[in-house]
């Protein structure tokens, strides 16, 4: 917890390199240019799913200025994938999808680029098309994958087709509790396919060295995965690669190559360089961006509840299916992670889920910002509402009589050892007037409520170097994109080793010098690097300590570091100078240098013992429903989060106020359309509707403190979290304001309307 010792943590100093990023000064990936680079390109398949029966690139090879043309003859015959080894990284012998790439170009400019793919000449044996994942699982549907068996753990006697995963979730005898509920209410929701949208377009740059090495610099969210992914793909030990990370303009999840294994860009840039004997450069133009890099998995949800007379949930059962795409990426844990939130965040003693991921020819799914998510949270928390107004209740007595007590379990969380989620609901309750604002005709209030679980997987690890001058350079494996590297960790290290942050430097990661890390993913950028970061600075400064401690005749224990001194406790004139202490320490022992490493295994062994605080959050909308075109306007929005101890205010605020805007996109207005044949419709910013910022309210951002989790000092992950509720906060108040429940996102004009006229008996 807090300390009111603490001199930097709890304060919202301005973010490191932050006047650099807003003059425009920062070193983006579109910024690079390295000397006597050629541009590459890629040729993506015209078909959603087609057989290739023959690629003729001669009149592209012969084309002056071109350098290279490669196809899946060029590279290794090795797959990739996440939980599932199916796709390459240029097609061979089969597209699944209309953006699979198929070959790739590296020439001298941009013109000659487009010239050559346009020469290059693929032969294709269409296939049937199946868009549809419910369609896609039946017996007579194509088969997508005929090489990748169903999931071992499917229940015997169970008939589909492309399935890539199954993930289920039992408790209690949930069939039994539901024939003897009071009420059983079910329902049926849908969510659609949404691109993270992030403004700067992926890019990837190759340099084969003189010494054989592979320099590579992205733009990525895990840069060692990236590494990774290259050495498998192209057969290169892992000690031939280097990558190097630039500023980064959003990601969102959509930019986790290697980790999650998504657009495969930097292997093909590589396989180009290799073969051009050039540094290579790749831009992705807008359309391009969004049919080739991952989205936010569509889904279908059936839900069925039990409920006693008095509010109380007996049983829950449900069915997923998930939308992975052409290829399984992180669908098979996207759908996981969807289908345990299913049971919901409340006491559900008996639950029951299954959830199905399931292969189509659209483009492959990731882990788009708290995935699983918001698929899950909009059709729990717009049933939680329809069971109430059954029941007669108010939604947010039913849900306070629903909460979940300390010792007990919910889904994915083995025991609470406190819950926030009952304070949640009461502070949003209070912030948005719940029972006492004044609603005028068509206006609605709604309420909905989430949780998410902080990724579990990797460790990480970190090195604070101490500089002559006593200042610090702290090298981490987490890449900066609005996250912890330059908020909370120069924080972190500086509280530590009693110094200013001003005196803090937080380097770029490049896999060479940083220690290894999974990627800024999942939540995890404080909890991981944070906790690194911490112990790093601590064995650093107790280095320093000792090395004081013979000149100042004392014991370590009782010196400390502050204002860039280290001196004896209670007596400051007995004090020697940081920088001096350091620069005695580079003439005699070397540099300071300490080292750090969070172990993801001994907190989740500790939190199965003792119990565990995740995160939990409320958020509460005022809408306005106009009901001659369906229009929406929110009126107010509330968002409580329990987010532990708050290292940095206004960073976290920031995380919360970007998830819930960015969320409301997807309750309001956004969705990847195709048409039957599988082409993407909305490609480019022109004609995919995202919010503008009239339709973004002042978002009222509430921190709950005082539930500590795994974080540095009780900190929990903020970045996430936001994008659970807001989808089913807006339906909850349309529904109260006009009375219709909309089942199906986007809650866009032409739904509402067509939602209040089939209610009236009127033809939509």
């Amino acid at each position: 917890m807090a300390k009111a010792e603490y001199s930097v943590l709890g304060t919202s100093i301005p973010r490191m390199g932050g006047v650099e990023r807003v003059a425009g000064a920062g070193i983006y990936g579109i910024d690079l240019v390295l000397p006597d680079a050629v541009r590459g390109g890629v040729l993506r398949s015209q078909y959603a799913h087609a057989t290739i029966k023959s690629i003729d690139t001669s009149e592209a090879e012969s084309l002056p200025g071109v350098y290279a043309v490669v196809t899946a003859e060029d590279a290794p015959d090795v797959k990739y994938g996440r939980t599932s080894n199916d796709r390459y990284m240029l097609a061979r012998g089969k597209v699944r999808y209309m953006g699979d790439p198929v070959a790739a170009v590296a020439a001298d400019s941009e013109a000659t680029l487009k010239k050559a793919l346009k020469k290059i000449k693929v032969e294709y044996e269409p296939l049937p098309v199946v868009l549809d994942a419910e369609a896609a699982m039946k017996a007579d549907a194509p088969a997508l994958h005929e090489e990748i068996p169903l999931p071992a753990n499917l229940p015997k006697d169970t008939r589909v087709k492309n399935v890539c995963g199954y993930s289920t979730l039992h408790v209690g005898d949930p069939d039994r509790a539901m024939a003897e509920a009071d009420l059983v209410v079910e329902e049926t929701y849908e969510t659609k396919m949404v691109h993270p949208q992030y403004l700067e377009p992926r890019i990837a740059a190759t340099r084969h060295e003189a010494d054989g090495r592979l320099t590579v610099w992205v733009n990525a969210q895990a840069p060692f995965g990236v590494r990774s992914e290259v050495s498998k793909l192209l057969k290169i030990p892992i000690s031939g690669i280097r990558v190097l990370v630039t500023e980064i303009g959003g990601g969102f999840g959509g930019k986790a190559t290697g980790t999650h294994s998504s657009a495969g860009l930097e292997p093909i840039c590589a396989l180009l360089a290799i073969k051009a004997k050039k540094p290579v450069m790749m831009v992705l133009d807008k359309a391009e961006e969004t049919v080739s890099t991952t989205v936010r998995a569509p889904v279908k949800v059936w839900i069925q509840t039990g409920v006693n007379k008095d509010g109380t949930i007996v049983a829950r059962k449900a069915k997923l299916i998930f939308d992975a795409g052409a290829y399984s990426g992180f669908g098979a844990l996207a759908g996981s992670r969807c289908t345990q939130m299913l049971a919901g965040w409340y006491r559900t003693p008996n639950a029951h889920v299954d959830g199905y991921i399931v292969y189509t020819n659209k483009q492959v799914c990731g882990p788009v910002r708290g995935p699983g998510g918001p698929q899950a949270a909009f059709p729990v928390e717009s049933h939680m509402d329809s069971i109430a107004a059954k029941l007669g209740m108010d939604p947010v007595e039913f849900r306070l009589k629903n909460i979940p007590k300390p010792g007990e379990r919910i889904a994915g969380v083995p025991k609470l050892r406190d819950v926030s989620l009952g304070e949640t609901i009461r502070v949003a309750a209070e912030k948005i007037g719940w029972g006492k604002v004044k609603l005028e005709k068509n206006q609605g209030v709604g309420i909905a409520t989430g949780s998410w679980i902080e990724g579990s997987g990797p460790g990480g690890g970190a090195v604070v170097k101490i500089n002559e001058d006593g200042t610090a350079a702290v090298l981490i494996g987490k890449v900066d994109y609005g996250t912890a590297p330059r908020f909370g960790i120069p924080m972190i290290v500086a509280e530590e080793l009693g110094i200013p942050t001003d005196d803090v430097t937080v380097l770029n990661v490049d896999t060479d010098a940083s220690p290894w890390d999974a990627g800024t993913v999942g939540s995890r950028s404080t909890l991981v690097a944070g906790n690194a970061a911490r112990l790093a600075a601590i064995d650093a400064r107790n280095q320093l300590l000792r090395m004081a401690a013979k000149q100042l005749e004392a014991s370590s224990d009782d010196l400390e570091i502050k204002d860039r001194q280290i001196r004896v406790k209670g007596t400051p004139v007995k004090a020697l100078a940081l920088a001096a202490v350091a620069t005695a320490a580079h003439n005699e022992i070397g540099e300071v240098i300490g080292r750090g490493y969070f172990d993801s295994k001994a907190v989740e062994a500790e939190e199965k013992e003792k119990g565990s605080s995740p995160p939990f959050t409320s958020h509460a909308a005022i809408v306005e429903v106009d009901p001659d075109t369906g229009n929406v306007k929110i009126l107010k929005y509330v968002a409580v989060h329990d987010v532990g101890f708050v290292i940095h205010p206004q960073a976290v605020e920031g995380q919360i106020e970007g998830a819930t805007a960015m969320s409301i996109g997807q309750a309001l207005c956004e969705q990847v359309l195709f048409d039957d044949k599988g082409k993407t419709l909305n490609p480019t910013f022109v004609d995919y509707l995202m919010p503008t910022w009239n339709m973004i309210p002042k978002i009222e951002t509430v921190l709950i403190k005082g539930y500590p989790g795994a974080g540095p000092y009780g900190t929990k992950g903020a970045g996430e979290i936001g994008c659970v509720p807001p989808p089913a906060a807006i339906a909850n108040a349309i529904c109260n304001a006009v009375g219709v429940r909309l089942t199906s996102l986007p809650l866009s004009p032409e739904n509402v309307l067509r939602a209040i006229r089939e209610q009236k008996g009127v033809e939509p």
